[in-house]
Protein backbone atom coordinates (compact mmCIF):
# COMPACT_ATOMS: atom_id res chain seq x y z
CA UNK A 1 0.00 0.00 0.00
CA UNK A 2 1.55 3.27 -1.17
CA UNK A 3 1.61 6.71 0.44
CA UNK A 4 0.76 9.56 -1.95
CA UNK A 5 2.11 12.96 -0.88
CA UNK A 6 1.63 16.53 -2.14
CA UNK A 7 4.67 18.30 -3.50
CA UNK A 8 5.25 21.98 -4.18
CA UNK A 9 9.00 22.01 -4.76
CA UNK A 10 11.30 19.46 -6.35
CA UNK A 11 13.85 20.06 -3.57
CA UNK A 12 11.42 18.59 -1.02
CA UNK A 13 10.99 15.26 -2.78
CA UNK A 14 14.06 13.48 -1.44
CA UNK A 15 13.17 14.29 2.17
CA UNK A 16 9.53 13.23 1.74
CA UNK A 17 10.62 10.03 -0.03
CA UNK A 18 12.95 9.26 2.88
CA UNK A 19 10.01 9.85 5.24
CA UNK A 20 8.07 7.17 3.38
CA UNK A 21 6.30 8.80 0.43
CA UNK A 22 5.90 6.43 -2.54
CA UNK A 23 4.14 8.75 -4.99
CA UNK A 24 3.66 12.50 -5.46
CA UNK A 25 1.12 14.90 -6.91
CA UNK A 26 1.61 18.52 -7.93
CA UNK A 27 -0.25 21.49 -9.41
CA UNK A 28 0.94 24.24 -11.76
CA UNK A 29 0.00 27.72 -12.95
CA UNK A 30 0.15 28.91 -16.52
CA UNK A 31 0.18 32.52 -17.69
CA UNK A 32 -1.70 31.64 -20.90
CA UNK A 33 -4.57 30.34 -18.78
CA UNK A 34 -4.65 33.46 -16.59
CA UNK A 35 -4.60 35.80 -19.59
CA UNK A 36 -7.40 33.98 -21.43
CA UNK A 37 -9.76 33.41 -18.51
CA UNK A 38 -11.48 35.35 -15.78
CA UNK A 39 -9.97 35.14 -12.32
CA UNK A 40 -12.71 32.81 -11.13
CA UNK A 41 -11.96 30.07 -13.66
CA UNK A 42 -9.60 27.73 -11.85
CA UNK A 43 -7.02 25.58 -13.57
CA UNK A 44 -7.09 23.32 -10.51
CA UNK A 45 -8.74 23.38 -7.10
CA UNK A 46 -5.89 25.42 -5.58
CA UNK A 47 -5.47 28.06 -8.28
CA UNK A 48 -6.26 31.00 -6.02
CA UNK A 49 -3.46 30.00 -3.65
CA UNK A 50 -1.16 30.90 -6.56
CA UNK A 51 2.47 29.90 -6.00
CA UNK A 52 1.77 28.80 -2.43
CA UNK A 53 0.24 25.69 -3.98
CA UNK A 54 1.40 25.91 -7.62
CA UNK A 55 5.06 26.89 -7.63
CA UNK A 56 5.81 25.85 -11.22
CA UNK A 57 4.59 26.92 -14.63
CA UNK A 58 3.82 24.19 -17.15
CA UNK A 59 7.28 24.23 -18.84
CA UNK A 60 8.94 24.21 -15.41
CA UNK A 61 7.13 21.00 -14.40
CA UNK A 62 9.84 19.05 -16.15
CA UNK A 63 12.08 19.58 -13.08
CA UNK A 64 9.83 17.93 -10.43
CA UNK A 65 8.74 15.21 -12.87
CA UNK A 66 12.33 14.25 -13.62
CA UNK A 67 13.27 14.44 -9.94
CA UNK A 68 10.41 12.10 -8.98
CA UNK A 69 11.52 9.60 -11.61
CA UNK A 70 15.15 9.84 -10.47
CA UNK A 71 13.89 8.82 -7.03
CA UNK A 72 11.97 5.93 -8.56
CA UNK A 73 8.61 7.52 -7.72
CA UNK A 74 5.49 8.27 -9.74
CA UNK A 75 4.10 11.80 -10.00
CA UNK A 76 0.64 13.06 -10.98
CA UNK A 77 -0.51 16.54 -12.04
CA UNK A 78 -3.81 18.12 -10.95
CA UNK A 79 -6.28 19.42 -13.54
CA UNK A 80 -9.32 19.14 -11.32
CA UNK A 81 -11.25 22.42 -11.34
CA UNK A 82 -15.05 22.09 -10.92
CA UNK A 83 -15.81 23.22 -14.47
CA UNK A 84 -14.13 23.86 -17.83
CA UNK A 85 -15.86 25.54 -20.78
CA UNK A 86 -15.18 24.40 -24.39
CA UNK A 87 -12.39 26.94 -24.93
CA UNK A 88 -10.72 25.90 -21.69
CA UNK A 89 -10.96 22.25 -22.69
CA UNK A 90 -9.04 23.04 -25.86
CA UNK A 91 -6.35 24.70 -23.77
CA UNK A 92 -6.29 21.70 -21.43
CA UNK A 93 -5.73 19.38 -24.36
CA UNK A 94 -2.56 21.32 -25.26
CA UNK A 95 -1.40 21.17 -21.64
CA UNK A 96 -2.02 17.42 -21.49
CA UNK A 97 -0.03 16.85 -24.68
CA UNK A 98 2.88 18.68 -23.10
CA UNK A 99 2.55 16.65 -19.89
CA UNK A 100 2.77 13.48 -21.94
CA UNK A 101 6.02 14.78 -23.46
CA UNK A 102 7.29 15.30 -19.91
CA UNK A 103 6.38 11.65 -19.15
CA UNK A 104 4.14 12.47 -16.21
CA UNK A 105 2.57 9.32 -14.74
CA UNK A 106 -0.99 10.60 -14.82
CA UNK A 107 -3.39 13.54 -14.66
CA UNK A 108 -5.87 14.00 -11.82
CA UNK A 109 -9.13 15.01 -13.55
CA UNK A 110 -12.47 16.40 -12.45
CA UNK A 111 -14.90 15.08 -15.06
CA UNK A 112 -15.43 12.63 -17.90
CA UNK A 113 -14.55 15.15 -20.61
CA UNK A 114 -11.04 15.71 -19.27
CA UNK A 115 -10.70 11.94 -18.78
CA UNK A 116 -11.63 11.49 -22.46
CA UNK A 117 -8.96 13.99 -23.50
CA UNK A 118 -6.38 12.06 -21.49
CA UNK A 119 -7.42 8.84 -23.22
CA UNK A 120 -7.16 10.51 -26.63
CA UNK A 121 -3.67 11.77 -25.81
CA UNK A 122 -2.52 8.44 -24.39
CA UNK A 123 -1.99 9.54 -20.80
CA UNK A 124 -3.41 7.95 -17.64
CA UNK A 125 -6.36 9.74 -16.00
CA UNK A 126 -7.11 9.61 -12.28
CA UNK A 127 -10.71 10.37 -11.30
CA UNK A 128 -10.52 12.94 -8.48
CA UNK A 129 -13.05 13.54 -5.71
CA UNK A 130 -14.60 16.17 -7.99
CA UNK A 131 -15.89 13.24 -10.07
CA UNK A 132 -18.04 12.06 -7.16
CA UNK A 133 -17.40 8.33 -7.46
CA UNK A 134 -19.82 7.32 -4.70
CA UNK A 135 -21.02 3.97 -6.01
CA UNK A 136 -20.41 1.21 -8.52
CA UNK A 137 -22.64 2.83 -11.16
CA UNK A 138 -20.59 6.03 -11.25
CA UNK A 139 -17.39 4.02 -11.08
CA UNK A 140 -18.51 1.93 -14.05
CA UNK A 141 -18.95 5.09 -16.14
CA UNK A 142 -15.41 6.23 -15.43
CA UNK A 143 -14.01 2.75 -16.00
CA UNK A 144 -15.62 2.70 -19.45
CA UNK A 145 -13.84 6.00 -20.16
CA UNK A 146 -10.51 4.32 -19.53
CA UNK A 147 -9.91 5.53 -15.97
CA UNK A 148 -7.76 3.01 -14.09
CA UNK A 149 -7.42 4.89 -10.81
CA UNK A 150 -10.02 6.58 -8.61
CA UNK A 151 -9.77 8.90 -5.61
CA UNK A 152 -12.65 7.95 -3.31
CA UNK A 153 -14.55 10.97 -1.88
CA UNK A 154 -13.86 11.84 1.74
CA UNK A 155 -17.38 11.05 2.90
CA UNK A 156 -17.65 7.48 1.54
CA UNK A 157 -18.03 4.79 4.21
CA UNK A 158 -15.60 1.93 4.54
CA UNK A 159 -18.21 -0.65 3.54
CA UNK A 160 -18.93 1.26 0.31
CA UNK A 161 -15.22 1.49 -0.51
CA UNK A 162 -15.02 -2.28 -0.05
CA UNK A 163 -18.06 -2.85 -2.27
CA UNK A 164 -16.57 -0.78 -5.10
CA UNK A 165 -13.18 -2.45 -4.73
CA UNK A 166 -14.71 -5.93 -4.93
CA UNK A 167 -16.79 -4.94 -7.97
CA UNK A 168 -13.81 -3.42 -9.83
CA UNK A 169 -10.64 -5.24 -8.70
CA UNK A 170 -8.76 -3.95 -11.75
CA UNK A 171 -9.16 -0.32 -10.61
CA UNK A 172 -6.57 1.30 -8.33
CA UNK A 173 -8.26 2.94 -5.35
CA UNK A 174 -6.81 5.95 -3.55
CA UNK A 175 -8.33 6.99 -0.21
CA UNK A 176 -7.88 10.08 1.96
CA UNK A 177 -5.70 9.59 4.99
CA UNK A 178 -4.30 12.78 6.56
CA UNK A 179 -4.84 16.55 6.73
CA UNK A 180 -7.37 19.00 5.30
CA UNK A 181 -10.68 17.29 5.88
CA UNK A 182 -13.87 18.94 4.67
CA UNK A 183 -17.41 18.80 5.96
CA UNK A 184 -18.90 18.84 2.48
CA UNK A 185 -18.68 16.94 -0.80
CA UNK A 186 -16.03 18.12 -3.29
CA UNK A 187 -18.16 16.86 -6.16
CA UNK A 188 -21.05 19.12 -5.15
CA UNK A 189 -18.97 22.13 -4.10
CA UNK A 190 -18.82 25.14 -6.41
CA UNK A 191 -17.04 27.40 -3.91
CA UNK A 192 -13.59 28.85 -4.41
CA UNK A 193 -10.71 27.85 -2.15
CA UNK A 194 -9.64 31.42 -1.54
CA UNK A 195 -9.86 33.86 1.32
CA UNK A 196 -11.53 36.91 -0.27
CA UNK A 197 -14.53 34.84 -1.40
CA UNK A 198 -14.47 31.62 0.55
CA UNK A 199 -16.27 28.33 0.12
CA UNK A 200 -19.39 27.42 2.08
CA UNK A 201 -17.41 25.71 4.83
CA UNK A 202 -15.34 28.84 5.50
CA UNK A 203 -18.39 31.12 5.32
CA UNK A 204 -20.26 29.04 7.88
CA UNK A 205 -17.30 28.95 10.22
CA UNK A 206 -16.35 32.63 10.23
CA UNK A 207 -19.57 34.51 9.47
CA UNK A 208 -21.32 36.31 12.31
CA UNK A 209 -24.34 34.43 13.60
CA UNK A 210 -26.87 35.03 16.32
CA UNK A 211 -28.96 32.27 17.85
CA UNK A 212 -32.57 33.36 18.29
CA UNK A 213 -36.16 32.76 17.32
CA UNK A 214 -39.65 32.53 18.71
CA UNK A 215 -40.55 29.79 21.21
CA UNK A 216 -36.86 28.91 21.58
CA UNK A 217 -36.55 26.67 24.61
CA UNK A 218 -33.45 26.55 26.76
CA UNK A 219 -32.66 22.99 25.65
CA UNK A 220 -32.92 23.85 21.96
CA UNK A 221 -30.86 27.02 22.36
CA UNK A 222 -28.21 25.01 24.22
CA UNK A 223 -28.04 22.46 21.39
CA UNK A 224 -27.74 25.20 18.76
CA UNK A 225 -25.04 27.02 20.72
CA UNK A 226 -23.09 23.81 21.31
CA UNK A 227 -23.34 22.81 17.66
CA UNK A 228 -22.03 26.20 16.52
CA UNK A 229 -19.14 26.03 19.01
CA UNK A 230 -18.22 22.50 17.90
CA UNK A 231 -18.23 23.52 14.25
CA UNK A 232 -16.04 26.61 14.78
CA UNK A 233 -13.65 25.45 17.46
CA UNK A 234 -13.39 21.67 17.44
CA UNK A 235 -14.13 20.34 13.97
CA UNK A 236 -10.60 20.63 12.63
CA UNK A 237 -9.62 20.77 8.99
CA UNK A 238 -6.63 18.56 9.82
CA UNK A 239 -8.52 15.30 9.46
CA UNK A 240 -7.14 11.81 10.00
CA UNK A 241 -8.05 8.36 8.71
CA UNK A 242 -5.34 6.26 10.34
CA UNK A 243 -7.80 4.12 12.32
CA UNK A 244 -8.90 2.64 8.98
CA UNK A 245 -5.44 1.56 7.79
CA UNK A 246 -5.95 -2.07 8.86
CA UNK A 247 -9.19 -2.25 6.83
CA UNK A 248 -7.54 -0.70 3.79
CA UNK A 249 -4.65 -3.14 4.07
CA UNK A 250 -7.13 -6.02 4.08
CA UNK A 251 -8.88 -4.54 1.00
CA UNK A 252 -5.58 -4.13 -0.87
CA UNK A 253 -6.20 -0.41 -1.40
CA UNK A 254 -3.53 1.04 -3.68
CA UNK A 255 -2.70 4.39 -2.06
CA UNK A 256 -3.29 6.51 1.05
CA UNK A 257 -3.48 10.23 0.24
CA UNK A 258 -1.87 12.97 2.28
CA UNK A 259 -3.46 16.36 1.53
CA UNK A 260 -1.79 19.78 1.55
CA UNK A 261 -0.16 21.24 -1.55
CA UNK A 262 0.22 24.58 0.26
CA UNK A 263 1.43 23.05 3.54
CA UNK A 264 4.90 23.15 5.06
CA UNK A 265 7.17 20.26 4.10
CA UNK A 266 7.83 19.25 7.71
CA UNK A 267 4.11 18.93 8.44
CA UNK A 268 3.70 16.68 5.42
CA UNK A 269 6.76 14.62 6.41
CA UNK A 270 5.36 14.14 9.93
CA UNK A 271 2.06 12.84 8.52
CA UNK A 272 3.89 10.49 6.15
CA UNK A 273 6.00 9.09 9.00
CA UNK A 274 2.93 8.35 11.15
CA UNK A 275 1.07 6.69 8.29
CA UNK A 276 4.13 4.62 7.40
CA UNK A 277 4.43 3.42 11.00
CA UNK A 278 0.77 2.48 11.13
CA UNK A 279 0.94 0.56 7.86
CA UNK A 280 3.69 -1.57 9.41
CA UNK A 281 1.58 -2.13 12.55
CA UNK A 282 -1.47 -3.06 10.45
CA UNK A 283 0.53 -5.59 8.44
CA UNK A 284 1.61 -7.26 11.68
CA UNK A 285 -1.88 -7.26 13.26
CA UNK A 286 -4.24 -10.21 13.08
CA UNK A 287 -7.41 -8.14 13.54
CA UNK A 288 -8.75 -4.63 13.48
CA UNK A 289 -9.01 -4.71 17.26
CA UNK A 290 -5.32 -5.57 17.64
CA UNK A 291 -4.35 -2.80 15.24
CA UNK A 292 -6.47 -0.18 17.03
CA UNK A 293 -4.87 -1.12 20.34
CA UNK A 294 -1.33 -0.66 19.00
CA UNK A 295 -1.54 2.08 16.38
CA UNK A 296 0.29 5.40 16.53
CA UNK A 297 -1.94 8.41 17.26
CA UNK A 298 -1.48 12.05 16.20
CA UNK A 299 0.52 14.06 18.72
CA UNK A 300 -2.56 16.12 19.65
CA UNK A 301 -5.45 13.65 19.54
CA UNK A 302 -8.07 15.81 21.33
CA UNK A 303 -10.48 15.62 18.41
CA UNK A 304 -9.80 11.89 17.99
CA UNK A 305 -11.50 11.19 21.31
CA UNK A 306 -14.59 13.12 20.22
CA UNK A 307 -14.69 11.71 16.70
CA UNK A 308 -14.77 15.17 15.16
CA UNK A 309 -11.97 14.91 12.60
CA UNK A 310 -12.29 11.29 11.45
CA UNK A 311 -12.31 10.55 7.76
CA UNK A 312 -13.81 7.16 8.72
CA UNK A 313 -15.59 7.57 12.09
CA UNK A 314 -17.34 4.21 11.78
CA UNK A 315 -14.10 2.43 12.68
CA UNK A 316 -13.77 3.84 16.21
CA UNK A 317 -17.51 4.29 16.70
CA UNK A 318 -18.51 0.96 15.20
CA UNK A 319 -21.56 0.21 17.32
CA UNK A 320 -23.17 3.42 16.14
CA UNK A 321 -22.57 2.41 12.53
CA UNK A 322 -23.34 -1.29 13.05
CA UNK A 323 -19.85 -2.41 12.17
CA UNK A 324 -17.89 -5.13 13.93
CA UNK A 325 -14.32 -6.48 13.97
Amino acid sequence: MFILAPINHANDMKHLAQSGADEFYIGFYETSWASNNERFYDLNRMSDFAEDANRYSLPELIEPIEEAHRLGKKIYVTLNAPYYNPNQLRMLQEYIRKLKEFKVDGVIVSNLRVADICRQEGISAVASTMCGVYNTQILSTYAMSGVKRVIVPRDVRIEDVKRMKESFPEIEFEVFMMRNGCKFSDANCLGFHCYPHGALCRTLKFSKKQIGGTNLTFDLAQQLFFNDMMFKELYEHDACGMCAIYDFTEMNIHALKIVGRAAEQEHIAKSITMVKANIAIAEQSSSRKEYLENMVFPSDPKTCFMGLSCYYPEIRFGAKHKLSD
